[in-house]
């Protein structure tokens, strides 16, 4: 992988991360308040919702870092190494994470009595993203399992012809 694009594609990574913190820290809040301020029941689920939001955008830094690592490697040329391993599981652990919250949020949906200023379709769709979500992230995080299996294939086979040579 040529160097340059290994920096470009941080940079993009890094700029996703800064604008996750910008999201944990202005963003969401701004906007939780604002939705209070014009549907005032809402004060019951803000804290929920903001929490939910937040701790998500976190697992995605998190796997950001894992993949940014991991291109750090691929230029490198060290990527059939074990270390890449460790990063490997980051990234599943922050899948996997990702997809928890998406399904706490689900069941939260599902069995708390959220207010709704219309007829409730904006609750559906909520409902109805939160499942798609989890089932998404996991079938992500289950890909990015095979890959690994495939990644501690291939060092195991780089071993091998390492003590081959």
């Amino acid at each position: 992988m040529s160097r340059a694009l290994v920096i470009v594609l941080q940079s993009l990574l890094a700029l996703a991360v800064l604008g996750g913190l910008f999201a944990q820290v202005v963003v969401i809040p701004t906007t939780a308040a604002h939705e209070v301020e014009l549907f005032p029941p809402y004060e019951s689920v803000r804290v929920p919702f903001v929490t939910a939001a937040i701790v998500f955008i976190v697992c995605l830094q998190v796997l950001a870092l894992a993949l940014g690592v991991m291109l750090r490697k691929a230029g490198n040329g060290t990527v059939f190494q074990s270390g890449a391993v460790t990063w490997t599981n980051v990234a599943i652990g922050a899948i996997a994470a990702g997809a928890v919250v998406l399904a706490g949020l689900f069941v939260y949906v599902t069995f708390a009595d959220i207010p709704s200023p219309a007829d409730g379709m904006e609750l559906l769709g909520l409902w109805m993203g939160s499942a798609a979500g989890t089932v998404a992230a996991a079938g992500v995080a289950l890909l990015v399992v095979v890959g690994r299996h495939w990644l501690l294939r291939a060092i195991a086979q780089r071993r091998e012809l390492d003590g081959v040579v």
